[in-house]
């Protein structure tokens, strides 16, 4: 999926992940997950995991599609989901595999999220949106 928005030169922004809804119209629901690392080598794990994770992405119920993202330099990544509806996203959270993940985690690294129901899946106002996010140091960050 093309889109004329781009972050800073120091963001990867992995390709778009189609999920099952992927041709919705009409309102979803948007997630953006921050994660902070203390180590390089914690920061890889982390982007390993993602990448586990997104290989289940096209089965997920309710799911529109999501983008990677990560920032070596800082430490940081996350995702940017977008979904049919709230309880879609919650759903996957409460997903047995995620929980695992969150709780080995858990008190390890810094986590920040933004979320927002938007009118229409339109790419370039979501990543408009998210960028917003991601370009500020992370509140964990020192």
């Amino acid at each position: 999926m093309l889109t004329k928005f781009s972050f800073s030169e120091d963001t990867v922004l992995m390709p778009w992940n189609p999920g099952p809804r992927q041709g919705i119209s009409g309102t979803v629901f948007v997630s953006v997950t921050d994660f902070l690392a203390a180590s390089d080598d914690e920061a890889r794990r982390i982007y390993e995991t993602g990448f586990e994770l997104g290989r289940t992405w096209p089965v997920m119920q309710g799911a529109v599609g999501l983008w990677l993202w990560g920032r070596p330099a800082e430490r940081r990544g996350g995702s940017i989901s977008v979904w049919e509806s709230e309880p879609d996203m919650r759903r996957f959270v409460r997903w047995p595999v995620h929980t695992a993940i969150i709780k080995e985690w858990r008190g390890r690294v810094g986590i920040g999220a933004d979320s927002w129901q938007a009118d229409q899946f339109d790419p370039d106002a979501i990543l408009t949106r998210a960028g917003d996010t991601i370009e500020q140091p992370h509140r964990g960050a020192a």
